[in-house]
């Protein structure tokens, strides 16, 4: 399989995961606001309530894995480039202007880790960090639109 036809198969599973991260993304923060304690005590009292975050923080991780683990070493190799770290791939994302600022992706990782491993048994703990998350979700779902603009407009992928 050719850089570019990889790279164009990434893009294709990135855009499905920016399209239901999105979709429970509006479900759970219905306002596109805050999720407030009392929000998230309201959500947890429920069955579905809970379906709708543990697929919040599935959609979240995976998206996250995809582009970073995925689409930007599919993206480095396309344009001729030997992907490196993680990090490595980031900052060269940023000197592409593709992504903000690189270190804060670590961040990101790091609030990823703790939704993914840890059970968060403070309410107001844990609002806060779906509430960081939703604002990582909305660079996830920037960064993919990026990639994928940069990549039709230089490397000839359209059709992913």
């Amino acid at each position: 399989m050719s850089d570019t036809s990889r790279l164009r198969q990434t893009l294709g599973v990135l855009e499905k995961e920016a399209f239901y991260l999105e979709s429970v993304m509006h479900r759970l923060f219905p306002r596109d606001g805050a999720l407030s304690v009392s929000d998230l005590e309201t959500l947890l009292a429920t069955p579905e309530g809970e379906d709708r975050l543990e697929s919040f923080v599935g959609k979240f991780s995976r998206m996250q894995d995809t582009l970073v683990d995925k689409l930007l070493p599919s993206l480095l190799l396309a344009v001729g480039e030997q992907p490196g770290t993680a990090l490595d791939n980031l900052h060269r994302m940023e000197r592409l202007g593709l992504i903000e600022d690189a270190e804060q992706w670590t961040t990101a990782r790091r609030l990823r880790n703790r939704l993914v491993h840890e059970y968060v048994s403070d309410t107001a703990e844990l609002a806060a960090a779906l509430n960081k998350a939703r604002q990582v979700g909305n660079e996830l779902l920037s960064a993919y639109r990026a990639v994928k603009q940069y990549a039709d407009s230089n490397l000839s992928v359209s059709g992913a």
